[in-house]
Formats: structure tokens, C-alpha cells, sequence
């Protein structure tokens, strides 16, 4: 058994003992996160709950609007094999999770309209309608297959809320224990501009997140992410394999893939950019591959693009705070602040080259720096994110100064770090970048595109990370920093 769980604020276990539960006749129940009340306690403790969940992969698959629609009208036959998919990674001892675009495209269906609306509130009077339609081919199909699903609506305000964050989690836990598939989409009903996910990519990447999963399926119209618009650019190639993120050199313009999408194959990297930070492998393929979901997830077969996650995945508090909505502004760094927050130090004053922007003290604020080796003109890279003691205008006179001079500088007795390193995530965590051979299981010789893997290889390792690995301090560099 397990110990009594007492903390409130749980991070998600790394140990994966096997468990069996029976499936649920649990009925397709409607589930809103929309209120900070605590769920009342189950059985088990959270703890356990958690532990439940886990004993098999977690996978989140997110079905997109350019797969769901067929002509202005509803996939039918990629409902059905998206339902059968879900139910073999289930019976293969997976927990799944669907996060769904496709309500305003289907509310345009049911209304006979062919534009979508521009206004907010157009936008969501379709979702409206669109959301039962939707559902209920959901259930019809999930049914046909006896699986059980809930409907979760979720809004950006949800997941900024530490409570309701958690509340959230324990909601999916209990569902998932219960081998419940959610059907996840935005509350489109209350979600206003500024607080919204904008595209169901980042929120697929906040649900994954969440629940600590072991695999992010983006789906699309595409085979994958190219080096350019395969639609408009004959020379582009398909990259099998992403190790890091930042070294990507491809050409994202090509915009959502329907007239009543949302994301496009810039979303989509940067939901891969939260995912894979979490611990969670990254797959954009197309919908005609959903078959395939069960060999990628069971036996490591390789399709699409994989974006390998890192090596020392954020976990707790640190993971909810790298995916806050960033302030209008951000720090940029200098090279020793990257080596020290590479080695879980915190934020000084003599770190920072530069402050733009407004923001408050206790606001999540991006951290750039700039690559020794970049070209003229390019842009700096983003470290992380770090939630701050002080504000932009404080930030600005703070600039090369010591810790000692901060009450002279602001007048007032505060923090002796700009940043504390419990508030610091980082995308790359202790500066560690995802390598193929960390994941023997991945068997990236089954690719479609990959003739000779000796070759590919070869490619892999041709380019020099461009992130510093964490470096060794003595007790007077410590100091210093």
C-alpha cells in the first residue's frame, strides 16, 4: 500500500508499478473546470490516484480541424478509426486522452453556414452548437467499441489558477483510474480573447502536461513537420527526428491547414516546445496514421515527426509555472547566467544584459540569451521562464548590481535574488538536450523516410548543440554567482 499522501501540491511519481483495474461502464458524463471548489476526497488518496494512472503510458491525442472535417462536414470514417485506435491503447494497457478541435466547423455544419465567424462571439455561439454535435458522435462511436469517455471543458483561467490547476489534475486522474477516455476541448462559452488558448495545439500540450504523459499525438493534414510548406515548396523534406528544438531551421508560414482551424505547423512546435519540456515525446503526423498510434506507443515505432523529450523533465510546481502566460516583456541574459541556472542557481542582478517591457513583481517573465555564434540579426534564444521578486522599472535599475546594493538601489528591504531558483524553469532543464540514445525503444529504422539509419545517424550528429551543458563550480564560484 501506499503511504498517506499529506502534501497538496503533488508532482507526478516516476515509478510505474503495473496495476489492473476493469474497465468502467461509467456513462459519458459533461465536466467543466470552471470553478476553484475542491473536488470531495475519493477512496484513494491523490497520491494513489496518481500512482493508478501511471502504471501504463499516458497518451493525449489531439485531432485537429483540418482531420476532423471532410468537405465542411464531419470525418465519419476518422471518428471511427480514432474510437477503435483509442480502445486498442487501451486493451494494450494505456491510458488516453482526446483533445478535440472541430466545434466551430461543426457548428457551421448544423447551422448551414459556410464563413466562420471573425467576432469572439460568433466564434463561440458556433462552438456552442457545434460541441453537442460533436459530443455526440463522440459517444456514438467510443460507445460502438465499449469505451466509455467524459466531455472536460477547459479555459486558459483554469490552468493559471494553482487550485484550480490542481483540481484539474485530480479530475483527470479519477477518470483515467476509472479507464475513462476525456474528450477535451476549450469552454469557448466563457473564455474571453486574453484568456484563451487560442489553438487546441497548446492546449493538447497543457493537458499533457498535466497528467504527465508519456506521449503527444498532434494530428494533422500533413505527414509531418518539413523544412518548408510541402504545398508550396517542392524542395521540402520531412524531418524524422527533432532532438532539440531550438536547432530547428524550417519554414513555419504556412498558417492553419483549414478555413476554420486555428493552429497551423507554428502551434504545433511550439506545443511540442511545453510537451517535451514536461517529459512527454512529441508526434505531428497525419490523421491517416492513427492505426499506427498503438505500435509508436507499445513497440517504438517511429512515424511522423518525433520530438524527443528531455532527459530531466520539470516536474510539480516548476512545470505549472514554465506554462503561465508570460508577461508583455522579457530579460535578456548573459552567458553566465546560463551556465548558473543550468546548475539550479537563482537570478542575480549581475546576470542581465537588458530589461524590455512592463511587468509586476511576482509576474512569469521570458528569459532570453543570446548564442555566441548566432548571425547578425538573428533572434536570441529563449532560456525559460522565472516568476520575479521585482518589476520591470525595479529589473532596469537592478542591472550588474550585487545583491548587497539591492536596498540602496529600490529603497526597500527585498529579495537578494531578482528570481529564486524554485521559481526558474527552463525549457532544456540543467541544460541536458533529448539525444536518440537516451530511448533504445525507439526504433527510428521503421521510418518511412529513413532508407539507411547508419546515413541518418551520421545527419543526426553533424551539428553541435547549441545549448552549454551544466559546468562544475568550486565554492568560490559559487559565491560569485
Amino acid at each position: 500500500p501506499h503511504p498517506p499522501h499529506t502534501t497538496n501540491d503533488p508532482s507526478p511519481p516516476t515509478n510505474r508499478t503495473h496495476c489492473h483495474d476493469p474497465r468502467s461502464s461509467t456513462p459519458h458524463t459533461p465536466t467543466t473546470m470552471a470553478s476553484s471548489t475542491a473536488i470531495p476526497r475519493l477512496s484513494t488518496t491523490i497520491g494513489e490516484a496518481v500512482g493508478a494512472a501511471k502504471s501504463e503510458k499516458v497518451v493525449v491525442i489531439k485531432v485537429g480541424t483540418s482531420s476532423l472535417l471532410r468537405k465542411d462536414h464531419l470525418h465519419l470514417s476518422l471518428l471511427g478509426t480514432l474510437a477503435e485506435t483509442c480502445a486498442d491503447l487501451a486493451a494494450a494497457g494505456c491510458k488516453v486522452i482526446v483533445v478535440t478541435s472541430g466545434a466551430v466547423g461543426a457548428g457551421c455544419q448544423v447551422l448551414g453556414t459556410t464563413e466562420k465567424p471573425v467576432d469572439l462571439a460568433g466564434k463561440q455561439a458556433l462552438a456552442a452548437v457545434g460541441m453537442v454535435r460533436l459530443m455526440r458522435m463522440y459517444d456514438d462511436f467510443f460507445t460502438s467499441v465499449s469505451q466509455p469517455i467524459a466531455q472536460v471543458l477547459l479555459s486558459l483561467d483554469n490552468l493559471m489558477d494553482r487550485t484550480q490547476y490542481l483540481n484539474a489534475q485530480r479530475t483527470f486522474q479519477a477518470l483515467l483510474t476509472r479507464n475513462v477516455i476525456p474528450i477535451v476541448n476549450e469552454n469557448d462559452t466563457i473564455a474571453v480573447q486574453n484568456l484563451k488558448f487560442g489553438d487546441n495545439d497548446t492546449l493538447s500540450a497543457h493537458i499533457a502536461s498535466l497528467v504527465d504523459a508519456d506521449y503527444l499525438f498532434l494530428l494533422t493534414d500533413v505527414d509531418g513537420l518539413y523544412t518548408g510548406n510541402p504545398n508550396a515548396d517542392p524542395e521540402a523534406k520531412l524531418i524524422p527526428l527533432v532532438e532539440n528544438i531550438e536547432d530547428l531551421e524550417v519554414d513555419t508560414s504556412g498558417g492553419a491547414g483549414t478555413k476554420f482551424g486555428t493552429g497551423g505547423m507554428a502551434t504545433k512546435i511550439s506545443a511540442a516546445r511545453m510537451a517535451v519540456a514536461g517529459g512527454c515525446h512529441t508526434v505531428v503526423m497525419h490523421s491517416n496514421q492513427l492505426p499506427f498510434l498503438t505500435d509508436i506507443v507499445v513497440n517504438g515505432a517511429s512515424y511522423g515527426t518525433l520530438f524527443l523529450a528531455v532527459p530531466q523533465p520539470l516536474g510539480g510546481r516548476k512545470r505549472w509555472i514554465l506554462l503561465q502566460q508570460p508577461a508583455e516583456g522579457y530579460i535578456m541574459l548573459n552567458k553566465k547566467a546560463e551556465s548558473a541556472l543550468n546548475n539550479d542557481k537563482s537570478l542575480y542582478g549581475t546576470h542581465i544584459v537588458s530589461v524590455t517591457g512592463e511587468w509586476a513583481a511576482d509576474d512569469a517573465v521570458r528569459l532570453l540569451v543570446a548564442d555566441e555564434d548566432a548571425e547578425e540579426g538573428s533572434e536570441p534564444r529563449e532560456l525559460g521562464r522565472a516568476i520575479l521578486n521585482y518589476s520591470s522599472k525595479e529589473c532596469e535599475k537592478l542591472i550588474g548590481q550585487l545583491s548587497d546594493d539591492f536596498f540602496d538601489v529600490v529603497g526597500y528591504s527585498g529579495a537578494e535574488s531578482l528570481a529564486h531558483r524554485n521559481n526558474i524553469c527552463l525549457w532544456i532543464p540543467g541544460g541536458e538536450e533529448a539525444t536518440l540514445q537516451d530511448f533504445p525503444e525507439i526504433n527510428m529504422e521503421s521510418h518511412p523516410s529513413v532508407a539507411d539509419l547508419g546515413e541518418f545517424l551520421a545527419d543526426l550528429n553533424q551539428d553541435k548543440p547549441k545549448t552549454p551543458p551544466p559546468s562544475s563550480f568550486t565554492e568560490e564560484e559559487e559565491d560569485i554567482i
